[in-house]
């Protein structure tokens, strides 16, 4: 009974504040966010201590204490300012999303654009700078498709935050049989969009990679579809500057039939880590990237990071695998 009494209040309050804030000016909205994102990171003590032990397993010492507190605190401030922006979505539309948010390469795109039936993509991005705006965009350039999203403890959110995601023109879809929905889809040729950086407990279907040198388990969606489809992969990513954003459409990830799904993940994050490394503060820091501790070098990992049998397995099954030769083929 409480549980439905306080997710009705939730969705009251947020249901009222995504009423409110598409009437705010959008530079008013940018400076909350600066304050609130400050306040955040001084009183969630449990969200700066992961993100300051993040940064520090991820760069060593390359930073001072201060300067990992200080891209920490921005990217709380980031995370805000996408979020706020994310409730000012309703007041975007074909005509002024230029003034926000662009593509680097104009060309790259429209050449995109024109073979988006013939060959749809697995489009990839991480949660960086506004992701969310990054992947409007493209809807309202006419190159609309699926997008994943989780759904929410609280059911009745899932559907706000669908609305907001979908006012570009792209079609929203939870994790419940999600696999199968963005196959059909790609075989349709409508194209998919997924965020590969959410990590993964050993209960959900994953594999490990590298990320800043250290193991991650995260999503394997991408790589299976892929696999099975054989079609394009295309990381893009939304930076943050001077005059909103801009989305760098990355070169198509291609594979052989004989890439395994671990090539096909470290590829792909491959792709994004530089511009992390260049704009750390861009970066969802305060999240638990790096959930499990492997069974050799794993005094570099935060504090947060636990040992688990089955990661263990999983870990030892991907060392052997990288270390045996294959067999020459005659």
């Amino acid at each position: 009974m409480f549980k439905k009494i306080r997710y009705w209040l939730e969705f009251f309050f947020v249901s009222l504040f995504a009423r409110i804030i598409p009437l705010a000016p959008l530079h008013l909205l940018h400076g909350l966010a600066s304050v609130l994102g400050w306040l955040v990171y001084h009183l969630d003590r449990r969200s700066r201590l992961v993100a300051l032990a993040n940064l520090e397993a991820a760069f060593g010492d390359q930073y001072t204490l201060k300067e990992r507190e200080r891209i920490a605190r921005r990217s709380v401030q980031a995370f805000g300012r996408s979020f706020l922006e994310l409730f000012w979505s309703p007041r975007l539309n074909r005509q002024n999303i230029h003034r926000f948010v662009r593509f680097a390469d104009e060309k790259r795109f429209e050449a995109m654009l024109s073979t988006k039936q013939e060959q749809p993509v697995i489009g990839i991005t991480v949660h960086f700078g506004n992701f969310e705006w990054g992947s409007a965009l493209f809807g309202f350039r006419g190159y609309d498709g699926y997008i994943l999203m989780q759904r929410f403890k609280n059911d009745r959110l899932t559907a706000l935050f669908q609305a907001f995601r979908e006012v570009s023109g792209q079609k929203s879809v939870t994790q419940e049989q999600s696999m199968i929905r963005f196959f059909k889809a790609l075989k349709r040729g409508i194209p998919v969009g997924i965020l590969i950086d959410l990590t993964l407990k050993m209960s959900d279907p994953g594999l490990i990679l590298r990320a800043f040198g250290l193991s991650m388990r995260t999503t394997m969606m991408h790589t299976v579809l892929q696999e099975r489809t054989k079609q394009r992969i295309l990381p893009f990513i939304t930076v943050a500057d001077a005059n909103g954003y801009t989305v760098h459409i990355l070169d198509f990830i291609e594979f052989s039939p004989s890439a395994s799904r671990e090539q096909i993940a470290q590829t792909c994050w491959d792709r994004f880590e530089p511009f992390i490394r260049q704009h750390p503060e861009q970066w969802l820091w305060g999240y638990k990237h790096w959930r499990y501790r492997p069974p050799i070098d794993g005094e570099r990992y935060p504090f947060y990071a636990n040992r688990s049998e089955l990661f263990d397995a999983e870990f030892n099954k991907k060392l052997t695998a990288t270390t045996t030769p294959r067999p020459d083929k005659k």
